[in-house]
């Protein structure tokens, strides 16, 4: 029997599923490179960024690693670094701070009356209830607060072609994929953090608002961050956007969304954050749901929760190989960093050693200030 189309197709994608693997290994920032990019241009009207002169040393400040490091106090920029052959203009793949603007772009929908976040996801994609009427449990707000009971494994060890992890990131067909791999472990309401949740967010949002998240989405959240450089967003073979990991941004546009999170929502005067997403995002629930190297953390809305020794916590959005935004109520600070793995310090060290940073107050003086430089 000759094979037909759709048989052709399936064994072109497993081969070329089975290449990449093989031949990247494990992800990386040079990704960029060879990954399928759309791209979203910066806005027609870009906001400018107050910047306060500052003096002192950038010492102080995780730069090992780093490609750029940018401080944010009161909304003014008092600090900023590049190095490592980095310059401000260009994009950083931020790994699974992506997840963090994909809940963002959820709660824009809300807002803008196309989706209700306590919307089962079999309502969107109901091929999910077919394999298991379980999923009719699973609502959008599960996903975002990674409660929803699917399993999902990081396991990166051999044979890995099958594992969980890969099978996301270099997916040929990720709403496919997302649509027929993923399996139920619990019911919803247990943590458990996983790359299926903001894929199956990202395809609800396309069916239910007819957009391709990259697309018009993201675009108009770009344009109403006042956003001064185009960013881009990885997709599989068919245009789908990968949810998990896919965006591609500078430090100081990204940054540009902490500042959002401490101003009421807006930047530089223009709406960009709902205010039922900063209610849920910092008033969110303070439970502590896993542990990074005996750091209790929480997560709620696509944000990890740090606590603060004096009570309360920060906000913090966290990728692969050294990709860190704290965003700190308490101090009136937002500081990204982004370039690639820090030789001693995991993330979860690097966030508690900005936060260390913006307690101490160096950051509101007018010393003790990290230098700009190249």
């Amino acid at each position: 029997m000759v094979p037909g189309p759709a048989s052709l197709r399936v064994a072109s994608d497993r081969l070329r599923y089975a290449v990449r693997v093989l031949t990247h290994g494990d992800s990386s920032p040079s990704d960029l490179r060879w990954r399928p990019q759309s791209v979203t241009p910066p806005a027609p009207v870009p906001a400018e960024w107050p910047v306060r002169p500052e003096t002192g040393s950038i010492g102080r400040l995780p730069t090992a690693g780093a490609r750029s490091l940018v401080v944010v106090h009161d909304g003014r920029i008092v600090g900023e670094w590049y190095g490592n052959g980095d310059r401000p203009e260009r994009p950083a793949a931020v790994f699974s701070m992506t997840k963090t603007i994909v809940s963002l772009l959820l709660a824009r929908a809300v807002a803008a009356g196309h989706v209700e976040l306590d919307l089962p996801i079999t309502s969107a994609i109901p091929e999910l209830r077919q394999r298991d009427p379980r999923f009719d449990r699973i609502t959008l707000a599960d996903l975002v607060d990674m409660r929803s009971g699917i399993a999902f494994s990081e396991d990166t060890s051999f044979p890995w072609l099958n594992r969980d992890y890969p099978s996301v990131y270099y997916a040929t067909d990720l709403a496919a994929l997302v649509v027929g791999r993923p399996v139920i472990e619990a019911p919803p309401g247990r943590f458990m953090y996983n790359d299926y949740a903001p894929n199956l967010v990202g395809l609800a949002l396309e069916r239910l608002t007819g957009e391709s998240l990259d697309q018009g989405p993201f675009r108009q959240l770009w344009h109403d961050l006042g956003a001064r450089r185009p960013a881009t967003w990885a997709r599989d073979d068919r245009g789908f956007p990968h949810c998990e990991s896919g965006v591609a941004a500078t430090a100081r546009d990204l940054a540009r969304i902490g500042q959002a999170m401490l101003g009421d929502g807006r930047v530089a005067g223009r709406p960009v954050a709902p205010p039922a997403f900063l209610e849920r995002s910092l008033g969110g629930p303070d439970d502590l749901v896993t542990s990074f190297l005996d750091v209790p953390v929480g997560y709620a809305n696509g944000w990890w929760r740090l606590p603060r020794p004096a009570g309360g916590a920060d906000l913090v959005a966290m990728g692969a190989h050294g990709q860190v935004m704290l965003v700190s109520p308490a101090t009136r600070t937002v500081v990204v960093r982004l370039g690639d793995d820090h030789p001693g310090l995991s993330n979860i060290d690097i966030a508690l050693r900005l936060q260390r940073l913006a307690d101490s107050g160096c950051f509101g003086d007018e010393t003790g200030l990290p230098e700009r430089g190249r």
